[in-house]
């Protein structure tokens, strides 16, 4: 239960999958629009609402983290798992969490998410953080 999970970005890349067509699609399924006139080529700086830690990141992401992470449809019961933990991680900045973080912010049992996150398919890029010693 102690196993931090992130978005391993590069799975996005070797699997020929774009992240942004998903971003996208998840706004519009909640139904805000923004990202369309979302500047990639800008960099703000984003300030993590947990921890505070400012970050850089792309207008398309910016607007993603300020507006759509924030809509109360974001994450809900009829999405499936993956795809709440999925969201969990992108509207934390892809903040590194265990089992039992994400639980708390998607309301699925902690010991299902270890379980279907500890298989051996890869869902959405949904991987155990390597060892950053």
């Amino acid at each position: 239960m102690d196993t931090r999970f992130h978005i391993d970005y590069d799975w996005w890349e070797q699997t020929g999958k774009d992240i942004r067509v998903d971003m996208r699609q998840i706004c519009a399924e909640i139904g805000e629009e923004g990202l369309d006139d979302a500047d990639d080529s800008m960099m703000v700086d984003w300030v993590d609402p947990l921890t505070a830690e400012v970050r850089q990141v792309d207008g398309m992401m910016y607007a993603f983290l300020v507006q759509c992470s924030r809509n109360p449809e974001f994450v809900n019961e009829r999405i499936p798992l993956t795809e709440a933990v999925f969201r969990t991680l992108l509207a934390s900045g892809n903040r590194p969490m265990t089992p039992v973080e994400l639980a708390e912010r998607t309301g699925r049992p902690a010991e299902m998410i270890l379980r279907t996150l500890s298989g051996p398919r890869v869902y959405k890029g949904l991987r155990p953080v390597e060892d950053e010693e």
